[in-house]
């Protein structure tokens, strides 16, 4: 069963891994806020075995990026008035 509360409730040993967590991904589109495809953090990550390690490897890596980076960047064309979307990955 379970139990029906009036306010939500966090365990406070999961407080700091949810913060880095959530520190780690891109607020606009929720992807990883490193970029994979980098030769510099994928051999980091590769080389690291221990889950608690690569996860402070990948954090030092995203803590300094506020949002991730595109794909690709889109060619200027003139349908840059009629396209006013958003940018990026489009969360």
């Amino acid at each position: 069963g379970h139990i029906e509360l009036a306010r939500p409730v966090f365990h406070p040993g999961f407080i700091i891994k949810v913060k880095k967590i959530l520190e780690c991904i891109c607020v606009n589109c929720g992807r990883l806020k490193a970029d994979t495809s980098d030769p510099n953090f994928a051999d980091r990550i590769r080389h690291v075995r221990d889950p608690k390690a690569r996860m402070q490897v990948v954090w030092n890596f995203c803590k300094s990026k506020m949002v991730c980076e595109p794909d690709e960047p889109k060619e200027d064309n003139d349908q840059m008035d009629v396209e006013d979307g958003k940018k990026g990955h489009g969360g």
